[in-house]
């Protein structure tokens, strides 16, 4: 007996935010009170001003995953506030399937909340700082889609309304785009495609 293949409707318009270049570090403190989870949070706020900042994991083990486009000078510093404040503090300079691993281990021993963080459409991997795109359907819901940085990178060499419909034709939720499908970019990669002109 077969089963019924249940069908999302057409999506209509994809608002398609690019991840963009750059470094990663997950920087993990232990803490052992309140003013001290404050005092990371404090320090990770800061940090946001100046790169993209994602929490990774909340409670003793306090976890953030960081994203530099240029000079990854700015992992040092962090790490060197951490070192000096914390007791217990580890740097790893990349975002992997091991790094969460490790993270999600810590977590477990420590009884911390891991948070959640987006997977990959197409492989399911875990990445804090993925391509993001905003899919509205014809029956008027909206998906919120988000693909890893190895996946995206398949694509990088083509034009972004393009690399948005290659990435959505292999999403494993089987949405599908029409030839009407409109394909908008967010405004801030409009501006640096048109800098770059």
């Amino acid at each position: 007996m077969s089963k019924a293949i249940s069908r999302h409707s057409d999506i209509e318009q994809v608002t398609f935010q690019p991840a963009y270049p750059g470094s990663r570090a997950v920087f993990m403190a232990e803490v052992s009170t309140r003013k001290e989870m404050r005092q990371i949070q404090e320090l990770f706020d800061m940090v946001g001003q100046l790169a993209e900042v994602v929490p990774v994991s909340h409670g003793t083990v306090m976890s953030y995953a960081v994203h530099v486009h240029g000079d990854t000078s700015l992992f040092g510093k962090i790490e060197w506030l951490l070192k000096t404040q914390f007791t217990f503090s580890l740097v790893e300079r990349d975002f992997s399937a091991v790094t969460l691993q490790l993270v999600e281990s810590l977590c477990a021993e420590s009884d911390t909340e891991l948070l959640d963080l987006p997977h990959c459409g197409i492989c399911d991997e875990v990445d804090p700082f993925p391509t993001r795109a905003t899919a509205r359907l014809s029956n008027g819901k909206e998906e919120h889609l988000a693909y890893c940085a190895r996946c995206s990178a398949r694509h990088s060499h083509e034009e972004p309304a393009e690399m948005v419909r290659e990435l959505v034709r292999r999403d494993r939720r089987r949405l599908r785009m029409t030839a009407e499908t409109t394909v908008l970019l967010m405004p801030e990669m409009v501006e640096e495609l048109q800098v770059a002109v």
